[in-house]
């Protein structure tokens, strides 16, 4: 076996779930993660038009689970797991979200670190927060037939590999993971991808691809030209995708890679249909399309 190819319906946010599928199907790919409600924060992110009013997003329903897995089985896919925002501490959403895994028969939950802020507790507290919360969600998740996958992000405690390993190494491998998030490490996090892949090892169960490049804030000109990273299409920013896949392979990582596309260069449809064409120029391990 060799890497396997999904998409994230969150990069899909003008389709319909049916559309998003037949779509990613289409297209090439084999799986599609699905988008499960909407932070709090969305309408003021920068990534608002993918965060906010997204057609694909699921309620925390178990119909929506089943209609879901329907759709994606109805269009040749697997459903490869679940991205809620779930708040550390929230298990009372967590348990709906289970209930939903379960209905849909996904495979894993997303989980995300708490985001530190001025003034609020530090890092430590935050880390035993996560902590906790990480071993009665996963209890939760393994109930429902599901598990979680704490996601390297930028703005939480979790935003390189070596972070995501100190909370993940308290767990077996298979009740909790990581997504390994490599466009969230261009903004925060960015280690050599040889060490973090290596240094997670078998808590490394899925990857989500993107791209970013830098560019000057004109929130700050002056004195100082400050530069931010925002999303950039696939094939051009800071991310060698290549190398990427080729460290993936080298560690002989066998799970999902899922195109997490916020680039807002062409229409979500046609990044959809952009990223394949660069995955087939790539020549990438396993892509059929």
């Amino acid at each position: 076996m060799t890497l396997r190819w999904g998409y994230a319906t969150v990069a899909l946010p003008t389709l319909s779930l049916a559309e998003a599928a037949a779509a990613a199907a289409g297209a090439g790919f084999e799986g599609l993660e699905c988008k499960v409600g909407e932070p709090p924060r969305a309408r003021d992110s920068p990534a608002r038009r993918f965060l906010a009013d997204n057609r694909t997003t699921l309620d925390l329903d178990p119909r929506d689970g089943r209609r879901a897995a329907r759709i994606s089985a109805d269009a040749g896919l697997h459903l490869i797991g679940l991205t809620p925002y779930v708040r550390t501490g929230d298990l009372e959403t967590f348990r709906r979200v289970a209930a939903l895994a379960q209905a849909a028969s996904a495979p894993q939950i997303r989980l995300q670190g708490p985001r530190p802020h001025r003034g609020g507790p530090g890092y430590r507290e935050l880390f035993d927060r996560a902590l906790a919360f990480t071993g009665e969600a996963a209890a939760i998740a393994v109930d429902h037939g599901s598990s979680v996958v704490v996601e390297i992000h930028q703005d939480t405690i979790f935003p390189s590999a070596s972070l995501a390993e100190r909370l993940v190494a308290h767990f077996d491998p298979h009740r909790v993971g990581v997504i390994y998030d490599v466009g969230n490490m261009v903004v925060e996090g960015y280690e050599d991808h040889r060490i973090g892949i290596a240094l997670l090892g078998a808590h490394l169960r899925h990857v989500h691809l993107k791209n970013a490049r830098f560019a000057p804030d004109p929130a700050t000109p002056g004195p100082v030209r400050v530069h931010r990273a925002t999303w950039s299409p696939l094939d051009d920013g800071v991310v060698d995708v290549g190398a990427v896949l080729g460290h993936l392979v080298d560690a002989e990582y066998r799970g999902w890679v899922s195109l997490e596309d916020l680039s807002s260069e062409r229409s979500p449809l046609a990044t959809l249909q952009h990223n394949a064409a660069v995955l087939a120029a790539l020549r990438a391990p396993g892509w059929r399309g």
